[in-house]
């Protein structure tokens, strides 16, 4: 995605997503800046996953801006996962994307792990439960 710089030059925005799944659960680990260019590449990779009564964690340790549209994304993501009776997550908030989260009151929507590893081990233990 190229976006225009306000010195008249071009910036480059890009962000990163690995995907993997294990048992249950399909994490979407997030690298990069998540603002209006950038989040409809993210909506579009995670209309592509089958989420039918699995858990999806989006991983968000790696990212380094997140504006209004990160919002916008979560809360569609969110009514998604439940749609197809499954679950949201969010793991590795850094404290910009928490403030984001805090300031508009949303936080309380979503269920917040302290860290990818917290996914994974909850990955782990749904896999050998079931």
């Amino acid at each position: 995605m190229t976006g225009s710089d306000p010195n008249g030059g071009s910036s480059v925005r890009r962000i990163g997503m690995t995907v993997s799944e294990v048992g249950p659960r399909t994490t979407i680990k997030l690298t990069g800046e998540l603002d209006f260019d950038t989040c409809p590449d993210v909506t579009r990779v995670s209309d592509a996953l089958a989420l039918h009564g699995r858990t999806l964690c989006v991983d968000l340790s790696g990212v380094t801006f997140a504006g209004s549209a990160f919002l916008n994304m979560l809360l569609s993501l969110r009514l998604r996962a439940e749609a197809e009776g499954g679950d949201l997550e969010l793991c590795g908030l850094r404290p910009q994307a928490e403030r984001v989260l805090d300031l508009t009151g949303a936080r309380g929507l979503f269920r917040v792990l302290s860290s990818a590893s917290a996914s994974a081990s909850a990955s782990a233990s749904a896999a050998r439960n079931a």
